[in-house]
C-alpha cells in the first residue's frame, strides 16, 4: 500500500500504529518493528527470543545482521551457507506463527571486522581503500580489489536466495553504521580513483550492483529492502545528509527497493545509535524521513531511532516523517509491549530505563543480550513455564524492597504463592531509588513505580518502616524466606586498587560518606568534595554532576586510565553525553590519580606510577565509591531457627542491577509446604 503522510497538526492517537503497511510482497500488520540488533544467542534460543517479541505484537521482525562472505565471519551462523535455510525456517516459523513477519539484514563488517573471538570464527578487516582503520578496534583494512568486490557482491546475491528458501519474507540489505557498503558510499573511508570511488555515482556504485545482484537472484516477488546511513555525524568528510540523499536518488533510479530504513552514525559516534537515558536523543532519525521522502516517494520509510514509549513512536507515525518505528530496548524489556498497547494498558508495560546495561554493555563485554529490567528476555526457551503456577502455592516472604527483592515478590506472586514484602524503610526501591535521583536517571523511578503498581495487582502485601526478623517469618507461617537485604558502600578507605595498604593514610581526618549519603543528603559534602572512583561506572559520574551543578567544587579521582570507563562505547555509553556537562559544570576529572594521604582539609594526590604529586587544600570530605559488603546478617538467625531461606542479589554478593534483577525472577522456585526446611544462598545462573 502506498503511504500518505498526516498533518503535521494532527493529534496524534495510537491508532496511526496499527495499520498495514505493505513492504513489497509482503504485509506488516502494524507499524512498529524489531529492528536488526546483535544478540549472540545460538539459532534455538533466538527463535524462542523472536518467536517472543512475534507473540508480543510486533508488526515486523528483523534478525541480527547476518554476515554474507567468509571474510566477515564473525557469527555462529552466516548467510552465505547453505544449511543457514534450516536455521531461518525455525526463526520464521516461531515468528510466522503469531502473524508477523521476518526479515534478515545482510551485511559485511568491512571495517568493523576484527579476528574472531573463537578459531572457528574468522573475519578480515576490508575496506575500499588502504590506510582505513575502525576507530573502536583500530585494525587496519585490506582494500579490496575489483574482483574481490564482484565476489562480495555475488555472495550478498546468494545469501538474499538461501533466505528465501528459508521462508524469510524479504532481506535488507545493510549500508549503514560503517559496516562495508557504507565505508564505500563515505568520502571519508573511500579515497579509491576508480570507478568505485570519487563522486557520488562511483561510490554508489557497490551498493547499486549489490541491489541488483539481488534482485536478479530472488526476482520480484520477493521483499529487498535498503537499511541507509543518512548523516555519519563526524561532520563534512563524512557521509552528510545532502550527500545520502544524492546517493540514494542514484540508488533508487537504479535498482527497485521495496522499503528504505534510515538510520545514522558509525562508530564515531555510537551514542547517537543507542542513546542512553542520558541522552536527550530519541526519535531523531526519523527527522531524516522528509529528506528520504523527497527520493523515494510513496516507498516506505522506516526508522528506528531510540523511541522509548509507544505514545512517541504514535506521534512519529502520526507525523508522517516515517511509515514504521523500530522499537528495540523497550521490546526487550517488555516483549508484549504492542499488544499491551493495543488493549490500552499502558501503564501495565515494563519501561526500558535506557542504561544499556543487560543489551548494549553485556554484548560489548561478548555476552549475549538480555535485559536489565526483563531477564526472560533471551532465556525464553529454558524459562518457559517456569511462572506458571505452583501446584502447591505457599507462603513466600521476602525482605527488601530493592531491585532483587522487588523481582523477587513479583516472581514468587506469579507463580501464586502468597507473598508479603517487608522494607525496613519508608520507601521501595532501594539502590534504585538512590540512582533516580541522579541527573538523567529518572527511569530508574519508573520502574520502582512499576514494580510497586505489579506486586499491588498480584495482591502482594508490602509493609514499610518494617525491620525483618524470624518472628515475623514465623507469625506470616512462611515456607521460604528471600533475603534481598541489598549492600553497602564502605568508608574504611580500603581498595582492591592499592594492595599495598588498608586504607587512606589520615582518613579519620575528614569528613568521610558513601555514594548513598551524599546523594540522599548533598549538603553533607560542604562545599568542597573529592570522590573517589574505583569502579568506572554511572553512579560516580552522576554523583559529581549532582554536586557540581549544585554549586559545589568537585574533583572526581580514579586509577583507572579514564573517568567512567566502563560507560565509553564499549559499555554503556553514557560517557560521551555525561562527560561533556561533568566538564561545563566544572568538575575535575582526574585519571591514573591516587589518594597518598589526608591531614584534615588537606589532600595529597599523586599519579598511580609517581609521575606526580598534588595538594589539594580546603576539601571539606570525601567520598568513596569503592567497596560494597553485603548485608547478610540476618542469614543466620534464619538458618539457626530452622527455616527455609534463599539469599539473592548484593545480599549473597554485591553485583550489577542485571544480576540482582535476574536473581530475584529465579527464586521461589521451589517452595516446600511440608515443614521440611531447607537452606539456599543464591541462584547461580545469571
Amino acid at each position: 500500500m502506498s503511504t500518505t503522510a498526516i498533518a503535521a497538526d494532527h493529534t496524534p492517537t495510537l491508532e496511526s500504529l496499527w495499520q498495514p503497511l505493505r513492504l513489497g510482497t509482503a504485509e506488516s500488520r502494524n507499524r512498529i518493528m524489531f529492528s536488526a540488533h546483535a544478540t549472540w544467542h545460538e539459532p534455538e534460543r533466538y527463535a524462542g527470543y523472536l518467536g517472543a517479541r512475534a507473540r508480543g505484537g510486533a508488526g515486523t521482525i528483523f534478525t541480527g545482521a547476518m554476515c554474507v562472505h567468509p571474510s566477515s565471519h564473525n557469527q555462529w551462523i552466516n548467510a552465505w551457507e547453505p544449511d543457514t535455510a534450516k536455521a531461518y525456517r525455525q526463526w520464521s516459523d516461531a515468528v510466522h506463527e503469531h502473524g508477523s513477519i521476518l526479515i534478515p539484514q545482510l551485511h559485511h563488517m568491512g571495517l568493523q571486522g576484527m579476528p574472531a573471538q573463537t578459531f572457528a570464527m574468522m573475519s578480515d578487516v576490508l575496506s575500499p581503500s588502504a590506510g582505513m582503520s575502525s576507530p573502536m578496534w583500530g585494525h587496519f583494512g585490506h582494500q579490496l580489489r575489483r574482483g574481490e568486490i564482484a565476489e562480495i557482491v555475488d555472495y550478498f546475491a546468494r545469501s538474499a536466495e538461501i533466505a528465501r528458501d528459508g521462508g524469510m519474507d524479504g532481506v535488507e540489505i545493510h549500508a549503514a553504521h560503517g559496516y562495508l557498503l557504507f565505508s564505500f558510499l563515505s568520502p571519508l573511508t573511500n579515497r579509491r580513483t576508480d570507478e568505485y570511488g570519487g563522486s557520488a555515482e562511483n561510490r554508489a556504485r557497490i551498493v547499486v550492483e549489490t541491489i541488483q545482484a539481488v534482485r536478479e537472484r530472488v526476482g520480484n516477488d520477493f521483499t529487498v529492502g535498503l537499511k541507509y546511513g543518512y548523516d555519519e555525524m563526524v561532520g563534512p568528510l563524512g557521509i552528510t545528509p545532502e550527500s545520502a540523499s544524492e546517493m540514494l536518488q542514484i540508488i533508487h533510479d537504479a535498482t527497485t527497493i521495496d522499503y528504505v530504513s534510515l538510520s545514522g552514525s558509525g562508530y564515531h559516534s555510537l551514542q547517537h545509535l543507542v542513546p542512553t537515558a542520558e541522552s536527550d536523543l530519541s526519535g531523531h532519525m526519523a527527522e531524516y524521513g522528509p529528506l528520504v521522502r523527497e527520493v523515494v516517494g510513496t516507498v516506505p520509510v522506516l526508522a528506528t531511532c531510540g523511541v522509548r514509549t509507544v505514545t512517541q513512536a504514535a506521534e512519529i507515525v502520526a507525523s508522517g516523517k516515517v511509515d514504521m518505528v523500530g522499537m528495540v530496548r523497550p521490546q526487550l524489556a517488555d516483549p508484549d509491549l504492542v499488544t499491551k498497547a493495543q488493549a490500552g494498558h499502558l501503564a501495565e508495560i515494563r519501561p526500558c530505563v535506557g542504561a544499556n546495561q543487560g543489551c548494549w554493555r553485556r554484548m560489548g563485554r561478548g555476552g549475549q543480550v538480555t535485559c536489565t529490567v526483563n531477564p526472560e528476555a533471551g532465556r525464553e526457551l529454558e524459562w518457559q513455564g517456569m511462572f506458571d503456577r505452583a501446584q502447591r502455592p505457599g507462603r513466600v516472604l521476602v525482605v527488601g524492597g530493592g531491585p532483587a527483592g522487588l523481582k523477587a515478590a513479583e516472581s514468587a506472586a506469579r507463580r501464586g504463592h502468597q507473598v508479603l514484602l517487608v522494607e525496613r524503610s519508608d520507601s521501595l526501591g532501594g539502590q534504585l531509588r538512590s540512582a533516580g535521583r541522579l541527573p538523567g536517571r529518572t527511569s530508574w523511578l519508573k520502574l520502582v513505580s512499576h514494580f510497586s503498581t505489579s506486586l499491588d495487582n498480584l495482591g502482594v502485601e508490602v509493609r514499610l518502616d518494617t525491620p525483618a526478623s524470624v518472628d515475623i517469618a514465623r507469625e506470616f507461617g512462611a515456607d521460604l524466606t528471600v533475603l534481598a537485604t541489598g549492600s553497602r558502600y564502605t568508608t574504611d578507605g580500603f581498595s582492591i586498587l592499592r594492595p599495598d595498604r588498608w586504607t587512606i593514610p589520615g582518613l579519620e581526618t575528614t569528613t568521610v560518606l558513601d555514594p548513598e549519603s551524599a546523594v540522599a543528603e548533598p549538603d553533607s559534602c560542604g562545599r568542597k568534595t573529592i570522590i573517589v572512583d574505583d569502579h568506572g561506572a554511572h553512579l560516580a559520574l552522576g554523583l559529581a554532576e549532582l554536586l557540581a551543578t549544585g554549586g559545589r567544587e568537585v574533583e572526581l579521582v580514579t586509577m583507572h586510565g579514564q573517568i567512567g570507563h566502563d560507560t565509553g562505547l564499549r559499555g554503556s555509553v553514557d560517557l560521551p553525553t555525561m562527560y561533556p556537562r561533568l566538564i561545563k559544570a566544572g568538575v575535575r576529572c582526574s585519571a591514573e590519580t591516587t589518594i597518598e594521604r589526608i591531614d584534615g582539609s588537606t589532600v595529597e594526590l599523586a599519579h598511580t606510577v609517581g609521575a606526580w604529586t598534588r595538594t589539594s587544600h580546603d576539601v571539606d570530605s570525601i567520598i568513596l565509591c569503592q567497596t560494597r559488603t553485603p548485608e547478610d546478617a540476618l542469614h543466620a538467625d534464619f538458618v539457626a531457627a530452622g527455616l527455609a531461606v534463599e539469599m539473592i542479589g548484593d545480599a549473597y554478593a554485591p553485583r550489577d542491577v542485571d544480576e540482582a534483577i535476574c536473581e530475584g525472577a529465579m527464586s521461589a522456585r521451589e517452595v516446600r509446604t511440608d515443614s521440611v526446611p531447607e537452606v539456599h544462598l543464591a541462584h547461580s545462573e545469571v
